[in-house]
């Protein structure tokens, strides 16, 4: 019999090689530059907003995963979808990729709007493009990963629909999403940064955040914000309330869908503590997540175990059922899962690579929203009450 750590090396071998020959892969959209709205600057004028929709070579109707592109939130381009896109295809999981009004041409919540009307929009056009409207995802890095995590955690919120593309009788909302390195709490940047890895001002007019509030003239930008929280006057209590309305932890509810987390340590761009806020706020809340911390990743590639990862992740949430303590998820709960389950603890990576699909959420004994050491005592009850 072939020894399991041997299969489940092979596993990871195996899952790392197809990520190096694909990443660079270039795959071509099956829909390209799809306007799905035409949306105004605040400047005055318009601009159009558009998808590449990539389908499987066969078979549907797919679960889809939007692809939100980073940039902070003032450049970047729908077009050019992950590496990993050609992985999802390959499990038979359709990719779109958005574009959203960048903060020159409207100030926040114009990109939320956006990325909601694109859901709407293939949510309402489900059919032509065979998906299946009931697994819908989404996946960004940096302002994408913040504005995924925000398109999770504000379903139903009207403050941020918008009417980007109509389709107003179509729900916006996601079923699972993943977040690389996005902000959250944009008034706690500064405060969140740790020496190393370092960072830049993010309170200063000309930061990324100051421009997506459009508080970013001399003498303004989010410092100014801060030093005047409590003051009643214009325009700081609608600025206040902005930067609020621009974190996802401010409308974090229960029926919130999962969500996988991803954060390099050395990220000198976003500060890794700002995804801790909310894994720790899903934490508080009972809602599952799957926290990533990269040891030596920058603010870019987390790495192909992670790819791995987040591939299951989404194969999970779509497709398999949930049987607490299933480890191995054949179905059943037995003395086979102890192994599966010591695996997932001490080695999430190799896990996911020789269970792809298998859903993480089996191994959270406990239902704290995360696979650690608490979760060993409420498994051996499982299996031996």
């Amino acid at each position: 019999m072939t020894n399991p750590r041997t299969l489940n090396a092979l596993a990871c071998s195996l899952s790392f090689m197809i990520l190096s020959r694909t990443a660079s892969a270039q795959v071509t959209p099956t829909f390209n530059d799809v306007i799905f709205a035409t949306v105004p600057r605040d400047a005055g004028g318009t601009v159009d907003v558009m998808l590449d929709i990539y389908l499987p070579a066969t078979g549907g109707p797919w679960p889809l995963v939007l692809w939100i592109h980073g940039g902070g939130w003032q450049g970047g381009t729908h077009n050019g979808a992950p590496g990993s896109t050609s992985l999802f295809l390959n499990s038979g999981i359709a990719v779109a990729s958005t574009s959203y009004r960048l903060s020159g041409d409207a100030i926040f919540p114009a990109q939320i709007h956006d990325v909601k009307g694109a859901v709407r929009y293939l949510r309402a056009n489900a059919a032509t493009y065979n998906l299946d409207p009931t697994r819908f995802g989404c996946w960004g890095s940096s302002a994408g990963g913040h504005l995924s995590a925000l398109l999770a955690t504000s379903g139903n919120v009207a403050a941020l629909e918008g009417t980007s593309g109509g389709n107003l009788g179509f729900s916006s909302r996601v079923q699972a999403a993943a977040d690389y390195f996005g902000p959250t709490d944009i008034l706690h940047m500064n405060e969140d940064i740790t020496t190393p890895p370092g960072g830049f001002d993010h309170d200063d007019p000309n930061s990324p955040e100051s421009n997506l509030v459009g508080w970013d003239d001399p003498g303004q930008g989010l410092a100014d914000i801060k030093a005047n929280l409590s003051n009643p006057n214009p325009p700081y209590p609608a600025l206040v309330a902005l930067c609020n309305q621009v974190n996802p932890l401010t409308w974090l509810s229960a029926d919130d869908p999962p969500i996988f987390i991803g954060h390099g340590t050395n990220d000198s761009s976003v500060p890794m503590n700002q995804s801790v806020r909310l894994a720790d706020a899903m934490l508080s809340n009972a809602l599952f997540h799957d926290f990533r911390i990269i040891p030596a990743a920058g603010h870019g590639f987390l790495g192909a175990d992670t790819e791995v990862s987040v591939r299951s992740f989404f194969i999970a949430q779509f497709t398999d059922p949930v049987v607490t303590g299933d480890a191995d998820c054949n179905g059943v709960l037995d003395m086979a899962d102890l192994a599966h389950f010591a695996q997932r603890l001490v080695n999430p990576a190799g896990y996911d690579a020789a269970h792809l699909g298998c859903n993480t959420i089996n191994c959270d004994i406990n239902h704290d929203g995360r696979t650690d050491g608490r979760d060993v005592n409420a498994m051996i009850d499982l299996l031996m009450p």
